[in-house]
């Protein structure tokens, strides 16, 4: 088990209406979507999973279309600002 040093305990508690819109639910797309987000956190050495963080980790098909479904103002403006 990995820790990451900057990354405060309840952060990720705070963001779960994000983190249900991401993944649908989902708890194996939430287990890879943080579990991304860690390694890209470490990678880069902020040592903390945020929100931006976590807009840098691709999801698969399935769960784009359910937070498309369940959060399409969240959805359309990251596909604006990755255009």
């Amino acid at each position: 088990m990995l820790r990451l040093h900057e990354h405060a305990p309840g952060t990720l508690t705070a963001m779960s209406d994000y983190l249900f819109h991401r993944t649908g639910g989902m708890i194996g797309r939430l287990s890879q979507l943080i579990r991304g987000a860690a390694v890209l956190a470490i990678e880069d050495g902020s040592e903390a999973i945020t929100e931006e963080l976590l807009e840098c980790v691709p999801i698969d098909f399935a769960a784009e279309q359910s937070e498309q479904l369940t959060a399409p103002a969240k959805a359309n403006r990251r596909r604006r600002r990755a255009a």
